[in-house]
């Protein structure tokens, strides 16, 4: 029970009750709150059901303090990447809370923890979008990285080879940080994560561009060059 409780038990009966060092349930027999006691019901219910959310909230919370991302050493190119299962058990555990949450939301008894519970949404989808931005970056950068580790590439294509060092920097940097500390809540805290993912998966995409164009002009001129 929260004082916004007892202040409505307060207000149905016409005076104070709200509870102190020498409250019993004796005291409130005599009290005759008998005849309110449908009144009474329906704001214990409402507490039991708002008290069920609020923990709800905090366990989905406490559950991602043991949540890691997996990483491992990529070759020998001084940097990791994310592997395994730990990107499927998080993408799974986020897909479950975001419905869970948006379920409480919808809830009549959510109204007390509404901001609460916005928050923690946005933290959800927000991380939602991190992974699917790091994904995309990442099977993107495991495919331009040997090519770009090329001299003659980066002197024949100095715009992409520019723009895929700035990339390449942002990737160390952001893996280099989980390398430091795995855990999910700590990796959301790095700053601008999700802008730089999505601007590292815009200049990805117009490497790719320019690198389909040479390979195509390549193929012109050269009919078994592949």
């Amino acid at each position: 029970m929260r004082p916004r409780h007892w202040a409505a038990i307060s207000e149905t009966v016409g005076y104070d009750l709200r509870p102190d060092d020498h409250t019993s349930l004796t005291r409130f027999v005599d009290m005759g709150l008998a005849k309110w006691v449908e009144q009474l019901t329906v704001i214990s219910d409402s507490a039991s059901k708002e008290y069920s959310i609020e923990r709800s909230v905090e366990a989905m919370k406490k559950e991602w303090n043991s949540v890691e991302f997996g990483t491992s050493p990529y070759r020998d190119s001084g940097t990791h990447i994310l592997v395994g299962t730990s990107l499927e058990d998080i993408q799974t555990l986020l897909d479950d809370h975001i419905v869970k949450t948006q379920t409480m939301k919808g809830s009549s008894f959510a109204k007390p923890f509404a901001e609460a519970i916005g928050d923690w949404e946005r933290w959800l989808t927000a991380m939602q979008e991190v992974i699917d931005s790091w994904i995309q970056v990442q099977t993107t950068w495991l495919y331009l990285e040997p090519i770009f580790s090329s001299d003659d590439i980066m002197k024949q294509m100095p715009e992409e080879g520019q723009m895929f060092k700035q990339v390449d920097g942002s990737w160390r940097t952001i893996m280099a940080e989980v390398v430091t500390s795995a855990q999910v809540r700590a990796v959301s805290a790095i700053p601008n994560l999700l802008p730089t993912l999505q601007s590292s998966c815009v200049m990805l995409e117009k490497i790719q561009k320019g690198l389909n164009q040479y390979l195509e002009t390549k193929r012109l001129f050269f009919p078994r060059f592949v």
